[in-house]
């Protein structure tokens, strides 16, 4: 079964009732609603891949999404295997970004805008029964622990997410050494056949249930990787994932899709935009903004500044259509735009707030041999 991975997250409240969503990837730490740092250790053994099986597009229920999330766990993975690694992005785009393609033989259950967790050199670990040795630059000394990824796929045999190769400068010898983030140096290596471990599913950053059946209209706003829920969702919503069974459209909503990234060679899934462009011209809009063109004072543009520009219209969106607002990113978006809900008063009132969805991240790097601490809480990072 294919599948696409996503970051993993679980449900909390910020700003007065707006939805975000928290990071756990431990089944030991239940603190759900505070920060929480914390290292793991693992020596069990992951389930094998089994006889694959087709999902099919259906709604459903508060228990059946419940039943999907925190299935796997560190201590309890899931081993699959990698069936390909694909770039994402052009020769002008500011990182390196690739979209992971895994068989889980029909074993991961999720909803779309489900995450993934990914345990880098896992296999490593165990073989070294977690023995301490920092010479190894982390990745026999280190202590198990996951990375949460959007999934980008959709009810297909396998599963997919995007990631950003992160990377950072340190000295060494009198020089400086280019590194890699712990899961990035991991994915920067990753071979296709190659075994890999998962975590999940996590997170609540979902559709409405009645998604289908009602037409209900959305906006999507997103920065660089924060697209890969909404390929998820787009699939979904139209049917469509390469080898999964087709199916007449039923959903006849409006969707605006708001993109920034550095320059137009780094639009992820971009074959998969413009195959819903073309297929769906009258429902499914698309405004890229990109950063590397300047304002006046020199300053980068900005999605969130592009949306503050037009504000009038995007109000108008959100409150003569009723869209569900989903907002998935680097953190710096979503300031912004809950003031522009607000407005003048800064007040956003209760029906509104649950029409806003908020997955935001932080990227930060951190070092193979420091302990692999993890903090998780309304921002999750990336490496």
């Amino acid at each position: 079964m294919k599948l696409s991975l996503a970051l993993l997250l679980l449900p909390a409240t910020f700003g007065g009732g707006v939805t975000l969503h928290k990071v756990n990837t431990c089944p030991l730490w239940e603190k759900k609603n505070y920060e929480i740092e914390k290292s793991f250790f693992v020596k069990n053994s992951a389930p094998t891949l089994r006889k694959k099986r087709k999902h099919h597009l259906r709604q459903y229920n508060n228990a059946e999404k419940n039943s999907y999330t925190n299935v796997y766990t560190i201590k309890n993975p899931l081993k699959c295997k990698v069936v390909d690694k694909v770039n994402l992005v052009r020769k002008n785009a500011l990182h390196e970004v690739y979209n992971i393609e895994i068989d889980h033989g029909g074993m991961f259950k999720y909803l779309e805008g489900h995450s993934c967790g990914v345990i880098p050199y896992y296999e490593e670990l165990v073989q070294t029964d977690n023995k301490n040795n920092p010479q190894d630059g982390g990745k026999k000394g280190g202590k198990i622990c996951s990375r949460l990824y959007s999934i980008s796929s959709s009810n297909s045999e396998n599963l997919s997410f995007a990631i950003r190769i992160h990377t950072y400068e340190e000295e060494e010898n009198g020089h400086m050494e280019r590194k890699y983030g712990y899961c990035s140096g991991y994915i920067k290596e990753l071979k296709k056949n190659d075994n890999i471990y998962l975590t999940g599913a996590h997170g609540s950053f979902l559709l409405p249930d009645n998604v289908l059946e009602d037409s209900t209209n959305l906006i999507f706003i997103a920065t660089g990787t924060g697209i890969s829920p909404y390929i998820s969702f787009l699939k979904k919503i139209w049917g469509y994932e390469p080898g999964s069974q087709s199916r007449e459209k039923t959903y006849n909503g409006q969707i605006y899709l708001y993109y920034g990234v550095y320059n137009e060679d780094s639009i992820l899934y971009i074959e998969e935009l413009e195959r819903f462009q073309k297929m769906y011209p009258n429902n499914f809009h698309v405004e890229y903004v990109f950063s590397s063109i300047k304002n006046s004072d020199g300053s980068s543009h900005h999605v969130q500044d592009e949306i503050y520009k037009k504000r009038e219209k995007f109000l108008q969106l959100f409150n003569e259509l009723k869209c569900e607002l989903y907002i998935c990113g680097h953190k710096s978006i979503r300031a912004k735009i809950m003031d522009i809900l607000k407005g003048e008063n800064q007040v956003l009132d209760a029906e509104k707030k649950k029409r806003v969805h908020v997955e935001v991240y932080y990227v930060g790097i951190e070092k193979p041999n420091v302990g692999f601490a993890t903090k998780r809480g309304v921002y999750f990072f990336i490496w």
